[in-house]
């Protein structure tokens, strides 16, 4: 779906590599966070991973998908305190 909406990028990647990259994350993410339902943590780990690589006139499609694909779902951007003070 968003390769079909967003802008065409060549540094967009929506192949089976990120693919598996997403679910290794959102593995993580539920191993870290097992109070929490998996669709928040899907939601939250396609967004927080694509994120920074969408240029500003995509993002707001983007969120809008977002909230089309997981509708009342709201989360906060995942925190990482060693990247951070890195």
């Amino acid at each position: 779906l968003c390769e079909q909406q967003l802008s065409k990028q060549a540094h967009y990647d929506f192949g089976l590599r990120n693919i598996l990259s997403v679910l290794r994350t959102m593995g993580s993410s539920k191993r870290e966070n097992p109070d929490k339902s998996e669709p928040f943590l899907v939601m939250r780990t396609l967004r927080d991973m694509n994120m920074s690589k969408y240029i500003a006139e995509d993002v707001p499609l983007f969120l809008s998908l977002i909230d089309d694909i997981f509708p009342g779902i709201k989360a906060d951007k995942a925190v990482f305190p060693e990247v951070e003070a890195a």
